[in-house]
């Protein structure tokens, strides 16, 4: 067949297909006017009454520290030497396991 059977065929075949009622009111969205408000700047009185934003600013207010780095807890270690190698052991073996599951699923997947 040439080109232009083809695309007469397919052009009927698109018509059956289309079945939606085309809509002739269609609204065209706008975007609303932005509403710029203007406030005093302050804050509501029951929240005033709370927390006076003058105190905040004063000089006298007391100066905290950072805590002392001499006081730091003790770092953790294990209890024996043993149970180090058996943790990195079982860390070892589990890496290995991962990655022959990884390789074998790879294997099955793609390269079968």
């Amino acid at each position: 067949m040439n080109d232009t059977a083809d695309s007469a065929v397919q052009a009927a075949e698109d018509e059956g297909l289309n079945t939606t009622v085309p809509n002739l009111d269609v609204e065209v969205w706008k975007m609303p006017e932005p509403i710029f408000r203007k406030t005093s700047g302050r804050l509501p009185k029951p929240f005033e009454s709370k927390f006076d934003p003058a105190d905040a600013a004063t000089p006298d207010a007391p100066v905290i520290d950072p805590p002392s780095s001499a006081v730091q807890a003790p770092e953790p270690r294990p209890k024996s030497p043993a149970l180090k190698l058996v943790i990195v052991a079982l860390a070892l073996a589990a890496m290995i396991a991962f990655i022959a599951v990884f390789l074998t699923v790879v294997y099955f997947f793609f390269l079968r």
